[in-house]
């Protein structure tokens, strides 16, 4: 498989390709330049498309030949296209929800790595755990990194994001709460705790730090009935289908629905710095900031060839990508906690 090293353009596949987030990538990949190869189990006439099934590893070895960057947005708890780069070459961008041992499972893979795999290069985990990196950088004597994650019940959610979700909502009874005030159009909302036992979402940035993720649903009338279910700890009961995305007038598409992560860090309980990450529909920022991953590794003169498993935090600062990232309409902005 060829090295990505070089080129700021070239031959993208993208597993997950018939997906929201994967035609989104594809698409963005296309827009940016590259030749974007579309890949999945489902049958379909695309000139553009190459067939994979990930339970059959052959698949995947003839529809990497040639291409100069794997885009992974497949949550494979096997993590077979991650294992084959690793020990055949090449590079991967996983953009995934992956569990929190993911990248820690990768890294025991035996063997000296003849590929490099990035892992956890969404918008969150991803880019979000950039801000946290550098805001833990100016507050090193910070206990806790808070996390606020904004959704709207109208996006486009695919399975793979569906079942994240009612998971990490419904393995507790009832969450905690928190006050935020997040800028506009949320407004200072009450936000639910998720996924608390996912200790992966900073990795080794937490480093000993309480991490504490939050939840806020754009719509109020839907976030207002996800508190009370919460307060009456009946959270639990929720069902799958409560977490599908709603009917839209373009199936499939990516929305441009307003989103606004906020990390903040804190000293038992005083905020002593907070960010927010402000964009126009997840997907379609994920699928933007992935473009500008692939373009930072190639310009930045490192030797990826053998690099093994990275997160963002080991190959970027925001710093770096904020010029960039504004350029895709993805902002970073200072908050002051009120």
């Amino acid at each position: 498989m060829p090295d990505v090293s070089a080129p700021s353009a070239g031959r993208v596949l993208v597993l997950g390709g018939q997906g929201v987030l994967g035609t989104a990538i594809a698409a963005a990949f296309g827009a940016a330049g590259w030749t974007s190869i579309r890949a999945g189990r489902r049958p379909d006439p695309g000139p553009d498309f190459r067939p994979v099934d990930l339970d059959e590893p052959d698949t995947l070895e003839r529809a990497a030949d040639g291409v100069d960057l794997i885009v992974s947005t497949v949550p494979d708890e096997r993590l077979v296209a991650e294992r084959m780069v690793l020990s055949r070459g090449g590079v991967l961008i996983n953009v995934s929800a992956m569990a929190a041992g993911a990248v820690a499972r990768l890294r025991r893979v035996p063997g000296e790595p003849r590929g490099t795999v990035l892992m956890n290069a969404g918008i969150a985990p991803g880019l979000t755990n950039l801000l946290a990196a550098d805001l833990l950088a100016d507050h090193p004597e910070a206990d806790e990194v808070e996390l606020v994650f904004t959704v709207s019940a109208k996006s486009a959610v695919g399975p793979a994001g569906s079942r994240f979700a009612h998971r990490a909502l419904t393995t507790e009874s009832r969450h905690q709460t928190t006050v935020v005030p997040l800028p506009e159009p949320f407004g200072r909302r009450r936000c639910v705790g998720f996924a608390e036992a996912d200790n992966g979402w900073l990795g080794s940035l937490a480093d000993g730090r309480a991490v504490s993720p939050y939840l806020c649903i754009s719509e109020h009338r839907v976030h207002s009935a996800l508190l009370a279910f919460n307060s009456a700890g009946i959270i639990a009961r929720l069902p799958r289908s409560a977490f599908a995305s709603a009917p839209s007038d373009t199936p499939g598409a990516a929305g441009a629905e307003p989103v606004a992560h906020w990390v903040a860090v804190r000293r038992r309980g005083a905020c002593l710095a907070a960010r927010t990450l402000r964009c126009r529909g997840d997907y379609r920022s994920a699928a933007a900031g992935t473009v500008l991953f692939a373009r930072s590794l190639a310009a930045g003169g490192r030797s990826l060839a053998g690099a093994g498993v990275l997160v963002p935090e080991d190959a970027f600062t925001i710093g770096e990508l904020r010029p960039a990232l504004a350029e895709s309409d993805i902002m970073v902005v200072d908050e002051r906690e009120q």
